[in-house]
């Protein structure tokens, strides 16, 4: 009985988690000048068709960070043999010229945007229906050669990275919508955060990498680096081609599995207050329930891995 009062307790609080970030994100779509699109569909609409509406290249010559800030509509990156960075907005419907992007430059970072970010506070309301029966996707072409800063933010809409990438530090940050790299990124510093959708990365290797997400799963088939998986709702499931110091996953209702290199010597700890915990290397239990356990495997240096859930079981074995 008192183990299902403290499940129950532990729900109430997840569920108050996550209600306070989708207000949170509301907030921030409204306080950004795009309102909260809730009747946005995107490109899942069977038979969706794109025009261009404006197309734009600039020199990315001294440039830093490239920050793309778009809070409705996709969003797709993909790496370009040319010089310059080229911008292609596409909407199934004509666009007014508002709520087409414009590129600033600031110093040594290019920022593209929305050209009528700002709005009055009534417009935020209204623009909450804008875009019942309009699709939108901002297409990225990123020059081979920039090797820098990438920073992307949505509130509606998907990110898709479909080609090979190598920068510095990747940055996105989306309200609704799913996340996918599609091809092999390489950076310095990844964080990836969505609130409502999942994340599927084909191959990342990141010196230290973040990725969080509220509600959805969590999929990685090939990831190298230091970091941090978190969920709140939702699996977890990462395939590590190697761990440089750590690697560490949680989820707060939801499965964590974790598949670790062959031949990895590292330590084990492992927490949950409604599952099991398993793994294919001797662990030793803590308690009879065998909700709380611990390894170590391998003759050093040690890589450390620490998993946590709630509820949901752990699984950790070896490729």
């Amino acid at each position: 009985m008192n183990r299902n009062r403290s499940l129950i307790k532990v729900l109430i609080v997840m569920w108050a988690v996550i209600a306070a970030a989708g207000i949170s994100f509301l907030i921030y779509g409204f306080s950004h000048g795009e309102g909260f699109p809730i009747f946005e569909y995107g490109n899942k609409i069977t038979g969706a068709r794109y025009v261009v509406q404006k197309s734009e290249s600039t020199s990315v010559n001294n440039c830093s960070k490239i920050s793309l800030r778009f809070f409705r509509g996709d969003v797709i990156v993909q790496a370009t043999d040319e010089s310059n960075l080229k911008v292609v907005q596409s909407a199934s419907r004509k666009l007014k010229d508002g709520d087409k992007f414009v590129i600033e430059k600031q110093g040594n970072d290019i920022e593209i945007r929305r050209r009528d970010e700002n709005k009055v506070f009534h417009n935020k309301f209204i623009n909450i229906f804008d875009g019942f029966n309009t699709n939108e996707k901002i297409e990225l072409y990123v020059p081979k050669s920039y090797a820098k800063d990438l920073d992307i933010s949505t509130t509606s809409g998907d990110i898709l990275f479909n080609s090979d990438m190598k920068l510095n530090d990747i940055n996105c940050i989306q309200s609704s919508g799913d996340f996918k790299m599609d091809g092999s990124i390489t950076a310095n510093n990844v964080d990836i955060k969505t609130n409502s959708g999942d994340i599927g990365i084909t191959s990342l290797d990141s010196k230290y990498y973040n990725i969080q997400a509220i509600s959805g799963d969590i999929f990685v088939k090939s990831i190298s680096g230091s970091g941090n998986a978190k969920i709140v709702s939702g699996d977890i499931k990462m395939n590590y081609k190697s761990i440089d110091e750590y690697a560490k996953a949680s989820s707060t209702s939801g499965d964590v599995k974790m598949v670790l290199p062959q031949n990895l010597s590292f330590k084990f700890e492992g927490k949950c207050t409604s599952g099991d915990i398993k793994g294919d290397f001797p662990l030793t239990y803590e308690n009879s329930r065998k909700s709380k356990a611990s390894a170590q495997v391998g003759n050093g240096p040690y890589k450390t891995i620490n998993v946590g859930t709630v509820s949901g079981d752990i699984d950790i074995s070896s490729k």
